[in-house]
């Protein structure tokens, strides 16, 4: 992974590559990349692009996801690793107000894990992941009001997030307490083909926070997801006191269960009310140690491993090596399934 600093435009580069991608219908994981802010300020958001070996740009549906990861911050709903954000191929790019902003600073650690397909039928060399992420900087004059990204899914923290998807209409949810009270301003989420709705509800309070419901192109794929913002009401407010369900439903069409073929994240932007009782990462919690290691076996999604050009199998007992000044990727050694499950300290599947 290559880290650059465009000052001028206030924007901060991540490329991960290169890689060759053969049109072989297989979903593939990179390995997890690790790099150091080279910045102080606020990231505002974030836009991510395909490209190939010449800089042209090539289909967005060759990205199936994303995440950055911090793994110096916790979440919100979990003792697992903070997700700072994430997109698919039905993202596009992500930008909050100028009044707000994720606090980053120079040195900060950033996990980059990612997983790419190839649907244009021919081979692609050299493609490139580029992420953009737009800063404000800490001498701005006008100073952004601080936020904090949060993320929840219908599996359990610490587990596998993709999910077998039986024929027919089906739900699956996850309950849990935020560690802070707070106030929601902004939410978004992913689904996968065949999903027909997001939802987050208070179950404390009976109601519906947010609920998305997929858009879909002429071929069935999802084009895009919704996302909502809640400014003009200063937020939805958010109580430890209280139990949250994301629930992700799907109507699955094709007759058949599919292995691994559902997910239900969502993810948002809060305001803590007191942000000093943010929770501090607790390197003990089996809950943290197992996120950890499956971030960086890559097989959060249970999908096969890719080589990056040049690089070493994956089998190899050392890490790949991409040439790049300011990343590195953790070894990819693929882990199986069998005995990773946990039942989740902050919440239950349902």
């Amino acid at each position: 992974m290559r880290v650059r600093v465009d000052a001028a435009r206030k924007e901060m580069l991540l490329e991960v590559g290169p890689v060759d991608m053969a049109p072989d219908g297989e979903h593939h994981q990179l390995p997890a990349f690790h790099a150091r802010l080279p910045v102080n300020g606020w990231l505002r958001g974030f836009r991510v692009e395909m490209v190939d070996g010449r800089g042209r740009t090539l289909p967005g549906q060759m990205l199936h996801h994303v995440n950055l990861i911090t793994p110096g911050q916790r979440e919100l709903f979990s003792p697992i690793m903070l997700r700072v954000g994430a997109a698919g191929q039905e993202t596009g790019p992500v930008i909050l107000p100028r009044m707000l902003g994720y606090r980053i600073r120079r040195g900060q650690e950033l996990i980059v894990t990612s997983m790419l397909h190839n649907p244009t039928g021919r081979m692609q060399r050299g493609v490139w992941m580029r992420l953009h992420l737009p800063y404000t900087p800490a001498d701005a004059v006008v100073r952004p009001m601080e936020v904090l990204p949060f993320y929840i899914d219908v599996m359990p923290p610490a587990s596998l997030h993709a999910y077998d998807l039986p024929p027919g209409r089906s739900r699956r949810s996850w309950e849990a307490r935020p560690a802070v009270a707070g106030r929601i301003l902004a939410l978004g989420g992913h689904v996968h083909r065949y999903g027909t709705a997001l939802r987050m509800e208070d179950l404390t309070a009976r109601k519906v926070i947010w609920e998305g419901r997929p858009a879909l192109g002429r071929d069935g794929e999802i084009s895009a997801m919704p996302r909502s913002l809640f400014l003009w009401k200063l937020g939805i407010p958010l109580r430890p006191d209280h139990v949250y369900r994301v629930t992700a439903e799907y109507d699955n069409t094709s007759g058949e269960m599919i292995p691994g073929g559902a997910m239900g994240t969502l993810g948002g932007v809060v305001v803590p009310d007191e942000p000093a009782r943010w929770p501090a990462v607790d390197r003990n919690s089996p809950e943290l140690k197992l996120d950890w290691h499956l971030v960086h076996t890559g097989n959060q999604d249970g999908h096969v491993h890719m080589r990056m050009a040049g690089s070493p199998p994956a089998s190899s007992p050392a890490a790949p090596h991409v040439n790049g000044s300011h990343g590195h990727a953790a070894a990819a050694r693929p882990a199986g399934h069998g005995g990773m499950a946990m039942p989740p300290a902050a919440g239950q599947r349902r």
